[in-house]
């Protein structure tokens, strides 16, 4: 397992059989030095998740579970190359339709899951461009989102391609040290949804041009081998 310390970010790989599983642990960053706790958390594990009562409405996003526990169904299969996909992690209805008029006039083709284990198959299945979470989003307790966990878990080769907004009630939109704590990309406060197409693109052309020269430079490389 890659594992990225949440002090400096350093990324470790832990060999499977060291894992205790099921179970939270610690371990020293041989990079900065601090001890920092690691909760593995894998698709299987949510079919003991808290069950969450889904608004009216958003019941039906959550039958993109395929019923075998494997592979939801994916509509993004049949897209033309190129084509940049979102995924909204909500079951607030009317957050849900005001982010989805957004991305979609952005330019993205979005995809709406219904649970957490739905968002997690769905990642695991397809590389999303843009991923905007609730904090909120199947669970009573912010600190206990499983989707979050699962992003900050990723290694930065799949991360960095992976644009992830956090929209929550306690933080202020575009505090960068919260979303550094929380490896998202933007934070954007309830209370500020309705800023979020200028919020979005500002903080999209901010992420672009960061990885720019690099992503110039991966191509060039990749493209003489």
């Amino acid at each position: 397992m890659n594992i990225s310390c949440t002090h400096c970010r350093k990324t470790l790989r832990v060999p499977d059989d060291r894992i205790p599983l099921g179970k939270a642990f610690s371990l020293v960053c041989p990079g900065c030095g601090r001890r920092f706790a690691v909760d593995p958390v894998m698709p299987e594990d949510f079919e003991a998740d808290e069950t969450i009562p889904l608004p009216e409405g958003a019941a039906a996003a959550a039958t993109n579970d395929a019923p075998d526990g494997g592979v939801p169904d994916n509509s993004f299969q049949f897209l033309a190359q190129g084509a940049r996909t979102a995924m909204l992690c909500t079951h607030t209805p009317p957050l849900l339709s005001h982010v989805r008029k957004t991305v979609e006039a952005a330019g993205y083709h979005a995809l709406e899951t219904g649970t957490p284990r739905d968002a997690l198959r769905q990642m695991r299945s397809h590389d999303f461009d843009l991923v905007i979470i609730d904090e909120l989003f199947g669970t009573r307790d912010p600190e206990m989102n499983n989707v979050l966990k699962y992003v900050s878990q990723l290694t930065m080769d799949s991360r960095r391609g992976m644009f992830v907004v956090l929209v929550s009630s306690r933080f202020s939109t575009g505090d960068p040290m919260q979303a550094f704590h929380k490896s998202v990309n933007l934070i954007v406060n309830t209370a500020d949804v309705d800023r979020m197409a200028p919020l979005l693109k500002r903080g999209l052309d901010e992420h672009e041009a960061f990885y720019r020269v690099f992503n110039q430079e991966y191509e060039r490389i990749n493209g003489t081998l």
